[in-house]
C-alpha cells in the first residue's frame, strides 16, 4: 500500500480495515493482512478490490486469488451523512482461489464469504482436502458456524464423470505396541 499515493492509501483504510471483523482463520482476533498487484476503493459504495496475485493472511490461515473484492455495509457517520463504512458484509475472491489452514485445504474458481448467512461458497472445479481425504465437485457451500456444508454437481446418474465425489480413509486406530490377545495373531 505504501507505493499508492497518499489519499488513495487513506481511502483504502478506511473501506478495509473493517477486515478484522471478518475471519480467515476460526476463532481468530488476529489482523488480516492483504497484499496485492493493485488496489483501489470506492468509499461511496463501500467496496476495495484487490488485484493481481492477491494474498490474505490471518494468523495461520492463507487465501490466495486473482481478484478479492471486500464489499462493506453503509452506516450513519457523525451528523447524519449516510456516506460511511462499517463491517464486512460480503468477500469475493475470483478466479484461482486457493485457501489453506493447518488442517484442510481448498480450491476452486471462484468463493463468496456472506456475513449475513455466515457461508462460505466455493464454485468451479472444487476440491476440498482434509488429512488424506478429498472431495470434489461444483459447488460446496460451508456454514462458518455450525461446519454443516454440502458439496453439489450438476451432473447426475450412475457412472457419469463429474459427479460429486468423496475419497474417505478410515483412521488406523490399530495399536501395534500391545500383545496380541490369547488365541490371536499379528
Amino acid at each position: 500500500m505504501k507505493s499508492l499515493p497518499t489519499l488513495a492509501a487513506i481511502a483504502l483504510g478506511l473501506v478495509a480495515a473493517p477486515a478484522a471483523a471478518q475471519q480467515l482463520s476460526a476463532n481468530s482476533k488476529a489482523p488480516i493482512d492483504i497484499t496485492s498487484d493493485h488496489a483501489e476503493a470506492s468509499n461511496s459504495d463501500c467496496v476495495s478490490t484487490w488485484s493481481g496475485n492477491v494474498e490474505a493472511l490471518q494468523d495461520n490461515a492463507r487465501l490466495r486469488t486473482d481478484v478479492l473484492k471486500l464489499y462493506s455495509t453503509k452506516s450513519a457517520r457523525a451528523g447524519g451523512s449516510n456516506n460511511g463504512c462499517g463491517d464486512i458484509d460480503r468477500m469475493e475472491a475470483l478466479g484461482s482461489v486457493y485457501y489453506v489452514t493447518p488442517q484442510q485445504r481448498v480450491k476452486g474458481d471462484n468463493a463468496v464469504y456472506q456475513a449475513s448467512s455466515d457461508t462460505i461458497t466455493v464454485t468451479g472445479d472444487v476440491v476440498a482436502v482434509r488429512g488424506r481425504d478429498v472431495m470434489r465437485g461444483k459447488k460446496m457451500v460451508i456454514n462458518v458456524k455450525t461446519g454443516d456444508g454440502q458439496m453439489e454437481s450438476d451432473v447426475t446418474g450412475r457412472n457419469k464423470p463429474g459427479r460429486v465425489r468423496g475419497v474417505f480413509y478410515p483412521n488406523d486406530k490399530t495399536d501395534n505396541t500391545q500383545p496380541p490377545a490369547a488365541g490371536q495373531r499379528r
